[in-house]
């Protein structure tokens, strides 16, 4: 046997077991030459039925020619992936009892020794499941857009107009009632921000540039109050990430071992490994029972926190493509490590 004919024999083995429908056709005449046991079973057609109808007849009849023309944009040497048209409407497959699946089709044309030309090799998948997470998401999104503007403009706005309300009813009166009211306002206010932030920037990240961890984690420091909180920076750490979201990240982790590690937590930043770093303290830590819910948003065991704090963690670090895991520090505290990160 020649190495070309072992090569493609070899081939024919591979379509035959393979658990992908598997159509090969002429891309001269569009007759079906070969198929495998999957696509019998993906179509509902018998191997001998398939073998003796076109290609074509595996699509909608009403748009012959739109398929024809879609093969015939494809039928060349390249490997292509052809899920939809040009203007984007799926490319559907039609079963022997008429049902439509959306599919995807993985196609490329290849030497064949007992023929005289190339063939067309299709391999075929049903893609229902990922257009209906697809469309989910969709919904999902607008819906979370639908949500921020509630919440940035309907809620955001008379919540200014009852603080300055605040303000000038503080001026004109003395009132044991006025304290407790400015509190509430301003407790508002902080679920506002924290759920803007977690629905706008939650799942993506800006521009991707060389961020300086350690001078980010000072300026975080100014900004949050640490009180008699020490910050240990054991690494000069440089990644790749979002200057603004590590902002986020770094401040939301810094309030939160101040508000549950206590007054004189002691705060450590380093770098794990060559593709991680870490963020600890020597507070009280978190029961392992509660590890996993604390990244659960409106989840707090503060009775003045919102939260947020910690899922805007988690999502701001997934948006990265990082994973952060919540365990244990060696002084008994809370330490997240963040994997898959770029150290430069």
């Amino acid at each position: 046997m020649s190495p070309d004919a072992r090569e493609d024999s070899n081939l024919r083995g591979l379509i035959k077991s393979s658990p992908d429908a598997i159509v090969i056709a002429n891309p001269e005449t569009g007759d079906i030459v070969e198929v495998n046991q999957a696509a019998e079973e993906f179509f509902g057609y018998t191997q001998e039925e398939l073998r003796s109808m076109d290609i074509l007849a595996l699509h909608p009849a009403d748009e012959r020619e739109r398929y024809e023309h879609l093969f015939e944009t494809h039928s060349e040497r390249q490997p292509a992936v052809i899920s939809q048209f040009d203007d984007g409407s799926p490319v559907f497959a039609v079963t022997a009892d008429g049902d439509q699946i959306p599919i995807e089709i993985n196609a490329w044309a290849i030497e064949d020794t007992e023929e005289d030309q190339p063939l067309f090799h299709g391999v075929f998948r049903n893609i229902s499941e990922r257009l209906r997470r697809q469309r989910e998401l969709q919904r999902q999104n607008e819906q979370l857009d639908e949500f921020t503007s509630v919440v940035s403009h309907d809620l955001r706005n008379p919540l200014n107009v009852a603080q300055g309300r605040a303000a000038l009813l503080e001026q004109e009166c003395e009132s044991e009632h006025i304290d407790s009211l400015q509190t509430a306002l301003d407790r508002m206010e902080e679920i506002v921000e924290d759920t803007l932030t977690l629905a706008r920037n939650g799942q993506r990240v800006g521009e991707m540039e060389p961020v300086n961890f350690v001078s980010t984690i000072g300026k975080c420091w100014e900004m949050v109050d640490t009180s008699e909180a020490t910050l240990e920076i054991e690494d000069d750490i440089t990644i790749r990430a979002d200057p603004d979201r590590v902002r986020h990240i770094c401040e939301n982790l810094l309030r939160n071992a101040v508000e549950h590690g206590g007054d004189d937590v002691t705060v450590r930043i380093g770098q794990a490994d060559e593709h991680s770093i870490y963020f600890e303290d020597d507070g009280p830590g978190i029961p392992e029972g509660e590890q996993d819910a604390v990244f659960d948003p409106g989840y707090s065991s503060a009775s003045d926190g919102t939260g947020f704090g910690l899922a805007i963690v988690q999502r701001l670090a997934e948006a990265h493509g990082w994973d952060i895991a919540l365990t244990e520090s060696e002084s008994g505290g809370t330490r997240f490590e963040f994997t898959g990160v770029e150290i430069q």
